[in-house]
């Protein structure tokens, strides 16, 4: 099950939504497979997926940019198998340097500058659960 955050920043307007986790689709190669829209992505799921001793993590998580302070929502995933192994790296969409994965929990304070006024700092709001 995931968990969905509402992002404020005690400076300016900034919000956001973060989904974090993993719903019923995240069980199988084939059901990620059918909603990823990336084709690079999906080209290496589908390796995988021909491959029996394939082994996957894969959930829904924040990423941040350490350039920009760019956020993104994407999905983690990370295959491996006894021949080949792979894992999914993200880009800041506005700068395109690569983005760190940020951990968002439930009454956990986030220590993230603010994407668009970059001199507040964000709250993270739990609101729902989500399969």
């Amino acid at each position: 099950m995931g968990e969905a955050y509402k992002l404020e920043c005690d400076a300016c307007c900034y919000k956001d939504n973060i989904f974090t986790g993993i719903g019923f689709s995240y069980i199988a190669l084939e059901s990620i497979a059918s909603f990823v829209n990336d084709p690079a992505l999906k080209e290496q799921i589908h390796k995988f997926m021909k491959d029996d001793s394939v082994t996957f993590d894969a959930y829904d998580t924040a990423y941040v940019c350490p350039h920009c302070n760019g956020i993104q929502n994407q999905l983690y995933i990370e295959m491996h198998s006894d021949t080949m192994q792979y894992k999914h790296a993200c880009h800041c969409k506005r700068c395109g340097t690569a983005m760190e994965q940020t951990i968002i929990e439930h009454n956990v304070p986030v220590r993230l500058s603010c994407p668009d006024c970059s001199e507040g700092k964000l709250k993270a709001t739990f609101y729902m659960d989500w399969d």
